[in-house]
């Protein structure tokens, strides 16, 4: 598996900006915010994800999880990047939790960028992967929406590499205390 080059110095330097000053005041949960964020670019940069996908990885949160919206990324990183990350968002106004996770998934799925599908399996990977090492219980419906975005990949066009270390992932869970 080859590694990519992490994104220009200047362009992660502005997104984790953004995200810190996106993040600052809001309450956030563990395994959220900047260090969820960069977990997620990470594994793309490990899968080879091309620099602008790593970009869009941190900035993927920020618009569900903060008062920035859609338009506050594109102002800061032009129309590619903050339709991506419109893609990744959940819609606000589906209270429940089935409807909304089965509306983003669909999102996903229809998302012209195939950088969305790797930002959304790599965003499922660094939340196991801190489940894991803080032993931290992960819900059934939680479970069902991964195993749902897998399928999803495994149907598209998803880097081999974040569909096997889902897959990986997802099997290792029966196996947890």
């Amino acid at each position: 598996m080859r590694v990519a080059e992490p994104p220009p110095r200047a362009a992660r330097v502005a997104a984790i900006r953004f995200v810190i000053d996106a993040y600052e005041g809001v309450a956030v949960r563990p395994g959220k915010g900047l260090p969820h964020a960069q977990a997620v670019a990470d594994v793309l940069r490990d899968a080879g994800a091309d620099e602008r996908t790593q970009l869009a990885a941190l900035l993927h949160d920020v618009v569900e999880d903060t008062p920035r919206d859609v338009d506050d990324v594109r102002a800061a990183f032009g129309e590619e990047l903050a339709a991506t990350v419109g893609a990744l968002t959940e819609d606000k106004g589906i209270e429940r939790y089935a409807q909304r996770k089965r509306a983003l998934r669909t999102q996903v799925a229809l998302a012209s960028d195939p950088a969305v599908m790797d930002i959304a399996l790599a965003d499922k990977i660094a939340s196991l992967r801190l489940a894991a090492l803080t032993a931290t219980p992960i819900s059934r419906r939680k479970l069902a929406h991964y195993r749902a975005t897998l399928r999803l990949a495994l149907d598209g066009h998803a880097a081999p590499a974040l569909t096997l270390e889902l897959t990986r992932l997802l099997r290792a869970i029966h196996a947890w205390p």
